[in-house]
């Protein structure tokens, strides 16, 4: 697989799980989760020849999913 490839593939991956974590209720858990995903952003961005950088748009991607889906998860919590 190519390292392209690759990288959309761990985007979406870390990305899918950060909207997921926006759905969780309970605080702990939710930090707890956002937590492991953030770590595995540092891990999956180690393959990468500069992996900081990767690890940073990572982070990023993860961050503004996150953020996205945690503001539908408020402004409509009859659904929650």
């Amino acid at each position: 697989m190519s390292l392209m490839k690759r990288y959309a593939e761990d985007t979406e991956a870390l990305a899918d799980r950060a909207a997921v974590a926006a759905w969780i209720e309970d605080t702990d858990e939710r930090f707890e989760t956002l937590r492991t995903i953030y770590e595995d952003c540092h891990t999956a961005a180690d393959i990468y020849a500069d992996p900081a950088a990767v690890a940073e748009l990572f982070v990023k991607t993860v961050t503004d999913t996150f953020h996205d889906a945690r503001g539908l998860v408020v402004s409509l919590p009859a659904l929650v």
